[in-house]
């Protein structure tokens, strides 16, 4: 039960984060609870469609699916996320005249509640498939017992559910004069992670270049793996050990999407910071090597070999196949990697160019036993 809440809470909290700052951007709006429980509800079919062709995802693309797929995603709700902004900029200040008003809803435009919604069950799709994967495969590979898998997710859904109320309920506190443009800070930087989320997914297939693949390593001020590091990157994107294509789309959506709020009195202007940002880095990176490596093999929840000497300076393939009845998620912050792995599929990670050294990796889902080390020489 302890470990299916921590799971279910872990990835809850980060779509649980959003859903909260949603909320707050759409206070005193008429209709905005029939959209965004439509959002979630599409994002839970989605996730459990995504789940259940995740085999079939992760062959796609000559390995790449999921990071196709997820950047694909995420890509299509910046695009959402800058169409809010810039409906905001354009009629903030004639809601905030109507909610002073006791008593009145404002009215949102369909499209922007609709481009909200979308971004809602963007992000309960992308965790909850992950969710439905891991308890799936508890439930049908150990001795379990069903309702204490399921009192366990639904402590760890009702933690996520309290964390983002208490988000929500923050915001709103603040002043009605500044609340619409907090708000949409908020929503520009949750903008700006996701297009940095989606260029890192798309370097991670190799499909753009790493520009620098570590910047800055803060990782022993803020892991990525820690409670506060899941919940920032959800909120902005935050990465302890950024590349630069990944900076470059986090810091170039975040300008156009501020160069836009503040034209979007022009009928020219157009929310599409993130799309036309990511399509401009989309310059292709050189195909990775095929080195004859042994497949890392995920069996009775380790990682065999633990260790494997891999190639400095050059692109490699590292494939993963997972023998377990239960789901496992590939994980590195060394390498700024994580890749789910279906239970009895093989998938495929795209690495390097590494400086020579230790790079340790670990199986999210069984930290304690899943443990590794690639060695770059």
């Amino acid at each position: 039960m302890f470990v299916s809440m921590i799971i279910v809470f872990r990835e809850a909290m980060e779509a649980g984060l959003i859903i909260g700052i949603v909320l707050a951007a759409t206070e005193g709006v008429a209709g905005r609870g029939r959209w965004i429980a439509a959002g979630i509800a599409a994002g839970a079919a989605g996730a459990s469609l995504v789940a259940a062709f995740a085999a079939t995802l992760s062959d796609a693309f000559q390995g790449a699916g999921q990071e196709v797929f997820t950047a694909a995603v995420l890509g299509f709700a910046v695009v959402m996320l800058s169409w809010h902004i810039v409906w905001m900029s354009q009629h903030a200040r004639s809601m905030a005249a109507e909610l002073r008003q006791v008593g009145q809803e404002v009215r949102l435009g369909e499209r922007s509640l609709a481009a909200l919604a979308a971004v809602v069950a963007i992000a309960v799709m992308r965790e909850g498939a992950e969710v439905v994967l891991f308890l799936f495969g508890i439930a049908a590979g150990s001795q379990t017992a069903a309702l204490s898998l399921a009192a366990g997710g639904a402590a760890g859904l009702g933690l996520a559910g309290l964390l983002s109320w208490l988000l929500y309920r923050g915001l709103v506190a603040i002043p009605l004069r500044h609340l619409f443009r907090v708000t949409n800070a908020l929503i520009a930087l949750l903008a700006a992670g996701m297009a940095g989320q989606a260029a890192a997914q798309l370097h991670a297939a190799d499909l753009l270049p790493g520009w620098g693949e570590h910047l800055w390593d803060t990782s022993a001020v803020l892991a990525d793996d820690s409670i506060a590091g899941r919940g920032l990157r959800a909120l902005i994107g935050y990465s302890a050990r950024p590349s630069g294509i990944q900076f470059a789309a986090w810091s170039g959506t975040l300008l156009l999407l501020a160069g836009f709020s503040r034209l979007a009195g022009r009928p020219r202007v157009r929310p599409l910071a993130g799309a036309v940002l990511l399509a401009a880095l989309l310059l292709g990176g050189q195909p990775a090597r095929a080195d004859d490596l042994p497949t890392l093999v995920v069996h009775q929840h380790r990682f065999e070999p633990g260790r494997i000497e891999v190639p400095a300076h050059v692109k490699f393939r590292l494939r993963v196949q997972n023998t377990d009845d239960t789901a496992e998620e590939f994980e590195s912050v060394a390498l700024n990697r994580e890749k789910l792995v279906p239970s009895g599929q093989t998938i495929t990670v795209f690495l390097g160019p590494l400086d020579p050294g230790e790079y340790k990796f670990f199986g999210d889902f069984h930290q304690d036993t899943a443990k590794g080390v690639l060695v770059a020489k």
